[in-house]
């Protein structure tokens, strides 16, 4: 060993010399040794580094166990990563001609049915030539194998390069990495990431709900390339990267911009985007059931997240970890007879002793909302352990006060979504919350009034 690299949340990186070929090596060891998940993920990470053969893949050259811990020893790149190199300037050709490389790189991912997941500027290495190298698929996934590798609630992707439907909870593909590509690229040709907030549930909701930002007028010729590497439905994207790369090269072929040297973050970026959008859209009139969260919104300093829901947040988390699954709505719909208004707590069950598997169920139900699984995924979120004491005990306080109080985040969620004007995600978020609990006052009237979005698209395109 030469010495330390750097520290993970799953793993330590260390550069080193391989004594029989007189090389450096990079040695990443897996830092714990009793946590089946993790050394499943990390031994999933070796086997796909090593099944891959590209110029922009990093080259992986052993996988061992040194006393009960994994590593895997990799090459050394001398050349740093992509998120020192956007410390300074970089110009406009540059920068696409870096997303045409990595973008045929994730072409051949792809087509060997493999999505990264984790595409970021940290994750982008470089030899001494300037050569791009991809690296770090310890989230990467084989979309033939169905495994689970997540259930340390550590987060898939970083909540500045996630994708609306990765931060959802969905099923991926591709274009989950175009869109992550997407961000990179706008950060290079502004200087700015195009959704920022002081918490990462402001950044996820702002990748979700936000419109795609305008580029600088001096970049106007970029914006088609923008709009479709990072629109919000993925259907609006580029179908496949080996799509991209070639819109890239006709791009580059016709448009060779100056470089840019100091580059200027554009008018309306990230959260700040909602308060430009309240405060134009004020003179239609709000409806009146969002005009209160339009109100706290719009007054708000740079905190500005879901006014009611910020309130539910803090009683719902015990703590609060990163976690790319969030709201979204759930595979299977069970009946439930839980009332809006959890039942009163009376002296003999308060004065009761907890059912140890009732305990451990809220236990579990704390941790899902601290990672917001309310109600995703499937029978690992808050709703789920809830029910579990339900069946058990239909009176059980904390497990009613859990029901009601997700349902009522959904209902904020509502009017979030339908202030941006999202109906499509507002009658998600409708038909989740009421999954949840079928009595909820707010959702039910929501049900009757939320537009539905084809009906709304149909009232645009004919004005």
């Amino acid at each position: 060993m030469v010495r330390h690299i750097a520290d993970g949340g799953m793993a330590s990186v260390y550069l080193a010399v391989q004594e029989s070929l007189e090389r450096h090596v990079v040695i990443k060891q897996l830092k714990k040794v009793d946590d089946i998940y993790q050394s499943a993920r990390f031994r999933h990470e070796g086997r796909i580094i090593a099944s891959l053969n590209h110029r922009n893949i990093i080259t992986i050259y052993d996988i061992g166990v040194i006393k009960d811990r994994y590593y895997i020893s990799m090459e050394y790149l001398e050349g740093g990563d992509l998120e020192e190199r956007m410390l300074s300037s970089m110009s406009v050709d540059a920068a696409m001609g870096l997303v045409e490389e990595i973008g045929d790189c994730l072409d051949f991912l792809h087509k060997q049915d493999i999505i990264h997941r984790d595409i970021k500027p940290a994750n982008i290495l470089f030899h001494d030539d300037g050569t791009p190298v991809l690296s770090d698929f310890g989230v990467a996934k084989q979309q033939e194998v169905d495994i689970n590798l997540t259930r340390d609630g550590t987060a898939l992707g970083s909540p500045y390069y996630i994708s609306p439907e990765q931060a959802e909870c969905k099923a991926l593909d591709g274009r989950a990495d175009i869109y992550s590509l997407g961000i990179i690229l706008y950060e290079m040709l502004t200087g700015a990431k195009p959704y920022e907030g002081d918490s990462y549930m402001e950044i996820i909701i702002a990748h979700m709900c936000n419109p795609v930002p305008s580029l600088p007028p001096a970049l106007a010729g970029y914006q088609e390339i923008i709009d479709r590497m990072i629109a919000k439905d993925r259907n609006d994207r580029f179908n496949t990267a080996g799509e991209m790369v070639e819109y890239i090269r006709t791009l580059r072929s016709g448009i060779r911009a100056k470089p840019v040297k100091n580059r200027t973050n554009p008018a309306i970026t990230g959260f700040h985007t909602h308060r430009a959008h309240t405060a134009s859209g004020a003179a239609a009139g709000p409806t009146p059931s969002i005009s209160r969260l339009n109100m706290a919104l719009t007054n708000s300093s740079t905190v500005l997240i879901i006014g009611a829901l910020l309130v539910m947040f803090v009683i719902a988390m015990g703590y609060l970890n990163i976690s790319a699954s969030v709201f979204s709505t759930p595979a299977t719909v069970a009946p439930r007879a839980q009332t809006t208004n959890p039942a009163p707590v009376n002296t003999a069950q308060a004065a009761a002793i907890p059912s140890p598997e009732h305990q451990e169920y809220l236990d579990k139900a704390r941790r899902a909302r601290g990672l917001l699984r309310f109600a995703t995924p499937e029978n690992d979120n808050a709703w789920y352990y809830y029910r579990k004491i339900l069946e058990d005990d239909p009176n059980h306080p904390d497990a009613l006060r859990g029901v009601a109080e997700i349902a009522e985040i959904y209902a904020d969620l509502v009017e979030w979504a339908v202030g941006k004007g999202s109906y499509r995600k507002a009658r998600e978020y409708v038909n989740t919350g009421l999954a949840v609990n079928p009595d909820n006052e707010r959702l039910l009237e929501y049900e009757n009034t939320v537009p539905l979005p084809d009906s709304h698209s149909t009232h645009r395109s004919s004005q």
